[in-house]
């Protein structure tokens, strides 16, 4: 990263108002995903414990792994984030100056859903489970937005003892294997629960 963007992101990092927002979104994780968020703060806990002097959270009150911030008038086409936990959530914040009833609205494909989503909310999202995208907005307006996720792979890593699918597979006892299998087998049941054990 060069030198000019690592200024930008610890301006950004420290800026008041992105803490602030940092904040109340894990705290609206935490209140109404409680299992979820635990999952996701002690996998990101683990991983940064694993090598604190290369690893750290981007924002210390955030139990996501990752944040990516899209400025001026950003504009998704319809996609599946496929790389994300299959029944984790992203958190996307929408900012900016537009109207709007008229443009920004996030499309869930699948679902037939369009809804409004204006400046200064905070919506949850299965990302991987969903296509999905925004609407436009007018020329002369603007929107941001800044989405926070953990890509399925951190979650493999730590559940695997800091290692890949194919290193833990090819190290792993024939009992250990069996569990690890059946537990990819159930992932579906397991993140039903994780899910819906919180509503």
């Amino acid at each position: 990263m060069s030198e000019q963007n690592q200024t930008v992101l610890k301006k950004l990092r420290e800026h008041r108002a992105m803490k602030r927002m940092i904040g109340l979104t894990n705290h609206m994780f935490r209140t109404y995903f409680p299992r979820l968020h635990s999952l996701y703060d002690h996998v990101l806990s683990a991983l940064v414990e694993s090598d604190p002097e290369n690893l750290s959270r981007n924002f210390p009150e955030s139990c996501f792994a990752s944040c990516y911030v899209n400025f001026k008038s950003v504009c998704t086409l319809p996609h599946v984030d496929w790389l994300n936990l299959i029944f984790g959530l992203c958190a996307v914040y929408s900012s900016g100056d537009f109207d709007y009833k008229k443009g920004g609205h996030l499309v869930l494909w699948e679902l037939k859903l369009v809804i409004k989503f204006p400046p200064g909310c905070i919506i949850f999202l299965p990302s991987a489970l969903f296509r999905h995208s925004n609407v436009s907005i007018a020329s002369n307006e603007k929107r941001s937005s800044i989405t926070q996720f953990t890509s399925a792979g951190i979650f493999r890593w730590v559940t695997n003892g800091m290692m890949s699918d194919l290193d833990f597979l090819a190290r792993a006892l024939p009992e250990l294997r069996e569990r690890w299998e059946k537990y990819r087998r159930n992932i579906w049941n397991i993140g039903h629960d994780f899910l819906y054990s919180s509503l």
